[in-house]
């Protein structure tokens, strides 16, 4: 107990010494310790600052623009598909058009519309 009674006289001797550093940390902690956090977006598990936000933004924002690139990409697919279709369709027509409604004309029209078929 002598000891405490020692520590307590000498904190109460030095006390700006010892109260300013303690309440100067104690500020600093406070407004630089305590860094602002949120629940982040992209993994709600985890907790994320400001930096770190703008970080997952700017993933997310690349991640849908690779995204549209694919969708541009499949509908440029199916683009040159419907075409190929279309054409196939005309040289079809074509050939019917130009035979009579007979056997040979119905073998035309099916080795014709075969033989495009395994090429597109």
């Amino acid at each position: 107990m002598n000891v405490l009674k020692k520590i307590w006289e000498w904190i109460e001797y030095n006390r700006w010494t010892v109260i300013l550093p303690v309440i100067g940390l104690i500020i600093w902690f406070t407004a630089i310790g305590c860094t602002p956090e949120t629940v982040s977006p992209l993994n709600p598990d985890r907790m994320v600052s400001a930096y770190e936000l703008q970080t997952e933004f700017e993933l997310w924002e690349k991640q849908q623009e690779q995204t549209q690139i694919t969708f541009a990409a499949a509908g440029h697919d199916l683009q040159r598909q419907e075409e190929a279709n279309e054409a196939i369709k005309q040289l079809i027509i074509k050939a019917a058009s130009g035979g009579v409604a007979d056997l040979p004309g119905l073998l035309q029209l099916l080795l014709t519309g075969g033989a495009l078929g395994s090429i597109a």
